[in-house]
Order: C-alpha cells, then structure tokens, then sequence
C-alpha cells in the first residue's frame, strides 16, 4: 500500500514532463515562422502551388529590364489570373516531386493567405500528426501477444514505448526545423508512419478491412514522395524474410494491396514516363560527385540530428571529425562486448589498453585536425548520442523477438541502401541529402525509446534517467540556438541570406545583378532586402549596359566563371569579391557577392 502514492506521484511527475515537453515542441515549431529563411526549394514550392514554373518564372524576368522585389514575390502568390489547373500543370513539369503535398498548399493558401507563415504552418500540423501517429505505430509493432512464443523476450508497456518516441520526435532539433520549411518532408513522415502502422495492422489481423486501410495508406504515401515505392518494396521483403506460418497468404494479400496501390498511382506513372527528360534534368544533381567518405559523415550526422543540433567549428571537417567519432564508437562498443568474455585479469589489462586509445584518438584529432574547444565538445556529446544510437539497435536486436527488430531494420535500410547503391552506380550524391534519411531515423527512434523503456524499469533506472535526461536538455538547447535561423544543413545554400542582405542594405540604391541559372535565389534573398533594391536577370552571354549613374553600388550574386573573365576583360569595370558563404563540404553551391564598379 505504501507504495502506491508514489506511484502516484511519479506517474503525475511523469506526465507533467510529457506535457511539457510537447508544449515546448508546439513552442519551437511556431517560433519565428515567418521570419526564417525562405530559401530556394521553398522558392521553389510557392511558384509550382501558384501555378507557374521556374522555367517561366525566369524566362518572363530575362524579358524585363529592372524588377522590384513587388514582381519578385508576385511570382509566389496566388492570384486571378493562374488557376487550380495551372497549378496541377506546373507540377507535371517537375515529375520528380509527387503532387499531394503541393496541392494541399494550394488549397490551404486559398483559404489562409500567401504569407511565408500561412505556407509553413500546414508542415507544423502535419508535425505535430506524426506524434499520434508514432503512437499509432509503436503500439502495433510492440503490442503483447497472447501467444508466449511470440511474446517479448522482456516485457515493455507498448505506450511506455510510445511516449517516449512521441518525446524524442517532439523536441528533436531535425523534425523541428522541418516542422517549418514548405516542403513535403513532414507529411512524407506521416505517411511513412501510417504505411507502417496500417501494415502491421494488416499482418496481424489479415482481414479485408485492414489490407484496405493498408492500401489507402500506401497511396497516399506514394502521392506525397516517390520514394515510398521504395519502402513498400521493402515491407515485402520483410514478410519473405519473416516466412510465417500464413508467409504465402500474407504475401499474396501485400502483393495484391501493393498492385492496387500502384494502379492508382500510374497516372502520376504516367506523368513521369511523359517527361522522363524533364525527370531527368530536375534531378541531374544526384548524378555525379560521389564521395563514400562524404556519405558516412553524412549517416553519422544525420543520426546525431535526431537528438541534437551540435556546434561546429566553420573551419572544421566534417567527414574528419566522423571517422574520428565512427573510430572511437567502435573502440566502446567493442570495449563493451569484451568486457562480458574477458573478466580476467588479461582481459582488463587488454580493456584497459584499448580504452587508452580514445584520450589518444582526441588528443591527435585536436592537434591534426585543429579542433576548438566547442567542435570537441559537440564531438563528445556525437560519441554519447552514436554509442546509444548502436546500442539501442543491438540491444533491440537482442532483447526483442524477430518480428519486431526486423520491421525496423527493413524501414531503417529501406531508402540509404537503394539510394547508396544508385550513388554508386551513378557515381552521385543522393545519399548526402539528410532529408532523404528519415526512414533511417525513425527505426532509431523507436530503438532508442524501447530501450529507455526497458532500462527504466530497472535496477539501473537512475542512470538512464539521468542519460534521457541530458538528452532532453539536448534537444532543447539546440532547438534554442536554431530559435531565430534555420540551421545550415537545411538550408546551407542559402543560409548565409541574411549576412549577405546586410551588406546589400547598407546601400540606399542598389542594383542585385543575378544570372538566370541562379535566379532562384534573388528570389529568396528579395525577402531579405530593403523593398528598395532594384534586380536585374542577365544571362551570362548578353551584353551588359551597367547604369552605374542611377545606383550607388551594383552587386553581383553567385556569378559564373565565364561572366567574371567576360567583366575582367573590360579594363573601365573593377569587379571585387566581398563576400564568400562558408562552406563544409566541396559539393556545396555557396552564394558569394561581387561589387562592380567603373
């Protein structure tokens, strides 16, 4: 009896952090919305919703002579004159981008508004949907079975689990910051959750009313991203690997829901076999620039985004710093498993030399790879958050039976293998875009939720305590520092905007010469300007006519290397680079600002 008003009280204590932490996530979700940077893919989104297309877009501003930012943002507003079928025609022209997402936007500016924050806020809501969501599927994936061969080797409450998952995705620094961009990554995260959740479901109770469930989901998830093919390919590779007593009816079932689900989405099939040039051209960056060192640092990177958004030095190296912290992970694991076998004292004496290796690994990193004190610090903190990471996964591995380890395996493999493979065949980049690791993140998610669950529950507990709650302070403290800036891995073309908008605006007339290969982003930096910066959209080849007596300075954004020798050439025009965007990687496509003058 005594022990029940503590219970009591820690189950009140415990929902009072929830409550908490999810009031924080709304918090940092709706901070600064409108203000952030509005860069180039979002560019992108509003004139598609608005029923133009970046071709057009820049085609009408090459035909004009100065522009205002007036006609620059017109271009992203929704008007009279461009109607729902515009819209739907201007998506057909970037088949790489399945269209539910944009068409939702349009709908929602319609009735709200064109502003930045109207456009952003319909990704809060989808945000904050994939918290019941998780919910949804975590209690499938762990819920007790009646039959002792299938339950948990340890036993765990499905919504002990769930909450904990639900906490990590609340405050975590990457779904937060997606939270905020028009893009169509946070509804993608829904429908990869309900494409999950739906089949479980339909494994489990293998009914008609499930399979159909089952099959909306795979639908609406194919018409947010192409990439969910990818995934529902790996959910039947899944049920052959799980080879069940049902296997053969199970798999017909998936396979027949599967073959409905891709007939309602071959009209979009066929939009994209139509323009398989236009396919190709808009994602012509995948291609090229492969770099498998790059590729890793991006994995390890993209895992440590999960919980915390790290400093980093700009003279720092990535892909350096992640073999560093890939090598000394290795080195703890390993330390780890050893420690079970070798009890002896050899086996410490040898524990002892390999641990030795980790003071050494850093004290060389920081002299070789001239670390500062806030890149150590965030690498130490990388090395906690990836050893819990792996961790999770082999102690999930270990302590769960084989259906639920190897659902999360397939969904965490589902995209970074088939992208991997295409890079390296392409010899390309696909793989270095984070976003496209979502998958990846949610099977860590929930690992590391089922472990906290199972280690609360032990005699242990203070320790894990103590550790989820560094990793709440985590996630805080990074969501505070992205409080007023996008954080550079989501918007690392354009994050430099305001830095460059305020060298710009010291001028009170000025001219921002922009290329029409980069067009795109006068139109994002317009958002920054003072209104009273004029444009001009040149191509690199005409000739320019600078009107030097109507401005007080003209720039030059991002220009190419054949403008810089064609204005070189010119001994009246002095051109001078003053500024250049830092970069963290050679792939990267930095703005940098030239002045002109004469």
């Amino acid at each position: 009896m005594s022990d029940q008003p503590h219970q009591k009280v820690s189950s009140l204590i415990s929902l009072l952090l929830i409550a908490t932490i999810i009031c924080l996530g709304i918090f940092f979700r709706l901070s600064n919305l409108s203000t952030k940077v509005f860069w180039v893919d979002e560019v992108a989104t509003a004139i598609r919703v608005s029923g133009s297309t970046i071709l057009n877009v820049t085609d009408e501003l090459l035909q004009q002579d100065l522009v205002d930012r007036h006609t620059l943002l017109s271009y992203q507003n929704l008007n009279t004159e461009r109607t729902f079928r515009d819209s739907w025609e201007a998506l057909t022209k970037s088949p790489e981008h399945a269209p539910l997402y944009f068409l939702l936007v349009r709908l929602w500016r319609q009735c709200w508004g064109n502003s930045i924050a109207v456009i952003r806020s319909l990704s809060v809501i989808f945000s904050l949907l994939i918290l019941p969501i998780l919910n949804w599927l975590c209690q499938e994936l762990f819920k007790r079975s009646p039959n002792k061969s299938q339950a948990l080797k340890i036993e765990v409450a499905p919504s002990q689990i769930a909450w904990l998952a639900m906490g990590i995705i609340t405050i975590s620094p990457f779904y937060v910051a997606y939270a905020q961009e028009a893009r169509p990554y946070s509804l993608w995260t829904v429908t990869i959750l309900l494409m999950g959740a739906s089949f479980i479901r339909a494994l489990r109770l293998n009914s008609p009313s499930a399979w159909l469930l089952h099959i909306g989901c795979l639908i609406l998830s194919f018409y947010t991203s192409l990439f969910s093919i990818y995934l529902a390919g790996f959910q039947g590779l899944y049920l052959i690997l799980q080879g069940q007593q049902q296997g053969l009816k199970l798999i017909k079932n998936y396979a027949i829901s599967l073959l409905i689900a891709l007939v309602a989405f071959s009209p979009w099939i066929w939009i994209i076999i139509n323009h398989l040039g236009l396919f190709g051209d808009n994602t012509s960056w995948m291609r090229g620039n492969f770099n498998l060192a790059e590729i890793i640092a991006v994995y390890i990177g993209t895992t440590l985004l999960i919980f915390g958004d790290l400093p980093l030095s700009p003279n720092s190296n990535p892909i350096h710093i992640a073999a560093v912290l890939l090598l000394i992970v290795f080195i703890l694991l390993l330390g780890i498993k050893l420690f079970s076998r070798w009890k002896n004292q050899t086996g410490k004496f040898i524990l002892f030399i390999l641990y030795l290796l980790i003071p050494i690994i850093i004290l060389l990193s920081t002299q070789f790879l001239e670390l500062d004190w806030t890149t150590i610090i965030g690498s130490l903190v990388g090395i906690g958050i990836l050893s819990l990471s792996a961790y999770s996964l082999y102690y999930l591995i270990t302590q769960t039976n084989r259906d639920r380890w190897l659902y999360l395996i397939c969904l965490m493999l589902a995209l970074p293998l088939p992208l991997l493979i295409a890079d390296i065949i392409n010899q390309g980049q696909s793989s270095t875009a984070p976003r496209y690791l979502i998958p990846w993140q949610l099977g860590i998610v929930i690992a590391v939720a089922y472990t906290f669950a199972s280690k609360l529950n032990t005699h242990k507990s203070r320790f894990w305590q103590f550790t989820l709650a560094g990793f709440i302070v985590l996630g805080i403290f990074s969501n505070l520092r992205n409080l007023n800036s996008a954080p550079f891995y989501q918007k690392n073309r354009n994050a430099n905007n305001p830095a460059i908008a305020k060298i710009i605006n010291q001028s009170n007339a000025a001219l921002v010469i922009v290329e029409d290969t980069e067009a795109m982003d006068a139109l994002s930096l317009a958002y920054s300007l003072k209104p009273q910066v004029k444009y001009k959209i040149i191509t690199a080849q005409e000739k320019l006519n600078l009107p030097f007596n109507k401005f007080e300075q003209i720039f030059l954004l991002k220009p190419s290397k054949a403008l810089k020798q064609k204005l070189n050439q010119d001994p009246q025009i002095e051109l001078k680079q003053i500024y250049k965007s830092p970069v963290f990687s050679p792939n990267e496509f930095p703005l940098d600002v030239w002045t002109i003058s004469g």
